[in-house]
């Protein structure tokens, strides 16, 4: 087959453009496409396919020397129509629509449990902080309180007023 070079030039330009490097297999392909448009038409749910049966039939009648052919010509067309039930295509997109609903408002609850979810996180975090805090407190309380720890000195064994050591004499004032 002979493709004139203008159309030829412009399929090579569509291919450059379209970053088509197999332009043979593209020809192909868009021949094939063409071809079946113009084969079943444009709407590809309809198809009309149309059969031709000839049947030549001959009679032969007894008269003198008169022949006569009579020839039949049956054509057969098949149509294959798609037949669609509006109730049940109501149905559909009324069910389609209320999943789009839902959908959307699983969406919103997602969102709004994950900012929730934030929220709380944020407060962990402070409470984790104070605690944190109060550690730092408690420990600075417990360290001044080491340092301010006096040892009391022993108890004399002679009572609260004192005495002398290894003597039973007490100090009178």
């Amino acid at each position: 087959m002979i493709i004139p070079k203008s159309i030829l030039k412009e399929i090579k330009y569509f291919c450059e453009l379209n970053e088509i490097e197999d332009i043979d297999k593209f020809v192909i392909d868009i021949l094939k496409i063409g071809f079946n448009v113009e084969k079943y038409g444009n709407a590809p749910w309809t198809k009309e396919v149309e059969k031709i049966v000839e049947k030549e039939i001959i009679k032969e009648v007894p008269v003198e020397k008169i022949v006569e052919v009579e020839k039949e010509v049956i054509k057969e067309i098949e149509k294959k129509v798609f037949i669609t039930d509006d109730e049940k295509v109501k149905e559909l997109t009324w069910e389609l629509d209320h999943l789009r609903e839902m959908i959307t408002t699983k969406e919103q609850e997602i969102i709004s449990n994950a900012h929730n979810m934030k929220s709380l996180n944020n407060k962990i975090e402070d409470k984790k902080n104070e605690v944190d805090t109060l550690k730092e407190k408690l420990e600075s309380v417990n360290k001044k309180l080491e340092e301010k720890k006096e040892v009391p000195p022993p108890p004399d064994i002679y009572g609260e007023e004192g005495g002398y050591w290894g003597s039973n004499l007490r100090d009178k004032k």
